[in-house]
């Protein structure tokens, strides 16, 4: 388990995304090696320590990234509309009318269309 030593004059805060610990100079802390690499790349910042001991318990990682929750698609029985639901729908949910002179099944159709293209993105 990689150790970083701090060997700043001054107490700092890292800059690393999912991180930013405070520092104090001479501080050494156990790390991943993820964030040993990117720390000793700055030379005059960081330095490796080979004392052995370990000051913390467990190493410092990187925060895990939330995963984006995606908002489940509303579920709408275009089935169980009749004509002229389906109409009233497709005027006010997409601001489209719909001849209604058309058959059941092709408003059915174009209610569908209209569904996919502006909620699914398409």
């Amino acid at each position: 388990m990689p150790q970083v030593k701090y060997i700043g004059s001054s107490a700092k805060t890292d800059s690393i995304n999912g991180i930013g610990l405070r520092w104090e100079p001479g501080q050494v802390r156990n790390v991943t090696a993820e964030v040993a690499e990117r720390l000793l790349a700055y030379t005059d910042t960081w330095a490796r320590e080979e004392t052995g001991k370990a000051p913390d318990a467990d190493p410092v990682g990187l925060a895990v990234a939330e995963k984006p929750v995606e908002e489940p698609l509303p579920v709408i029985d275009f089935h169980a509309m009749d004509k002229k639901a389906l109409v009233e729908f497709a005027e006010h949910k997409y601001n489209e009318r719909l001849d209604k002179r058309l058959t059941e099944d092709t408003i059915r159709h174009k209610v569908i269309s209209l569904f996919t293209k502006n909620e699914m993105g398409e």
